[in-house]
C-alpha cells in the first residue's frame, strides 16, 4: 500500500527539495500558505494543499489519512521577537502535531534547528544529549517543538523525530555571493542530497524509542553537531563535507 506523506512548508527551500527527492516515496501532499510558489511543484502523484497552520481545522484536514508528516513550516528568522515566533513556530507546531496525532499518523518529523543549541562555543561539539542552549527566541521556539515532540512521542502512540537542521545549502549561497565561508559555517553545513537522505531515513527507519533528536549536518571534517548517534538511530550516511566544498 502506497504511503501518504504530508510536507508542510513545501514551497520553502527544504520543502521544494523534498518534493523532488521524495517523488518515488509515495503520494505527497505538498502544503503551504503560499500557493503561487506551490504551483511550481505540480506533478504526478502529488496533491497541493493550501494550509494555514494557525487554523486547526486546516491542520486536521491535511493530516487525514497521512502515514507521516514532515513539518517544515515556520518563521525562519533568528532575529524574530518572541511574539513573532510564538504564533507560527509554537502555536502552529502544536496545531500540526496534535492534528497528526488525532488523525492517527504513524510518525511526525519536526524541523528543529541548530539554533536550539547555538549558544555553545563554535569549536565545541554538541551532542544530541547536550542541554539545550538557544541564543535567540527562534531557538527557543525550536526547543519548545522538541519538548512537544517528546510529550507526543512518549505519551501517545505517535512517534516523533526532531531534526536539528544546520546550514542548509549555506555554502552554495555564500559561493554565489563570492564570500569565503568561516570555519563555523563549514562545520554546520548540510547539503541538499544529505538533507533529503536524512529526512528519508527519519521517515522510513524503525525506531528503538518513540521520540528521538537527530542532527542535520553533512560529514564535515569538524562537525558542530555530533553525528555519531544520529547514524545509529536512523542509519544516516552523509556524503558531503563542508570543508572540501
Amino acid at each position: 500500500m502506497q504511503q501518504k506523506l504530508v510536507i508542510t512548508g513545501a514551497a520553502g527551500r527544504i520543502g521544494s527539495s523534498l518534493a523532488e527527492g521524495f517523488k518515488e516515496s509515495g503520494h505527497l501532499v505538498l502544503a503551504d500558505k503560499d500557493m503561487d510558489k506551490l504551483d511550481e511543484l505540480k506533478g504526478e502523484n502529488r496533491t497541493l494543499f493550501e494550509l494555514d497552520i494557525l487554523d486547526k481545522a486546516s491542520c486536521l484536514e491535511v493530516c487525514k489519512g497521512a502515514d507521516a508528516v514532515i513539518h517544515l513550516a515556520a518563521n525562519p528568522s533568528p532575529s524574530s521577537t518572541f511574539d513573532e515566533v510564538k504564533s507560527i513556530n509554537m502555536d502552529g507546531t502544536y496545531n500540526m502535531m496534535s492534528a497528526a496525532h488525532e488523525q492517527g499518523c504513524r510518525r511526525f518529523i519536526f524541523a528543529s534547528s541548530i539554533h536550539a543549541v547555538k549558544g555553545y562555543l563554535k569549536d565545541e561539539q554538541v551532542k544530541t544529549t547536550s542541554p539545550v542552549r538557544p541564543l535567540d527566541f527562534y531557538g527557543v521556539s525550536k526547543v519548545f517543538g522538541e519538548a512537544l515532540g517528546n510529550y507526543y512521542g512518549y505519551q501517545t502512540d505517535m512517534e516523533v523525530i526532531a531534526i536539528r537542521i544546520g546550514g542548509f545549502r549555506s555554502l552554495e549561497h555564500l559561493k554565489a555571493q563570492e564570500k569565503e565561508p568561516e570555519p563555523y559555517q563549514r562545520s554546520s553545513y548540510i547539503s541538499e542530497r544529505d538533507m533529503v537522505q536524512l529526512i528519508k531515513r527519519c521517515v522510513e527507519t524503525d525506531l528503538e524509542r518513540p521520540f528521538e533528536i537527530v542532527h542535520g549536518v553533512s560529514d564535515n571534517q569538524f562537525k558542530f553537531l555530533d553525528l555519531s548517534d544520529t547514524r545509529e538511530k536512523v542509519g544516516y550516511q552523509p556524503q558531503d563535507n563542508g570543508f572540501t566544498f
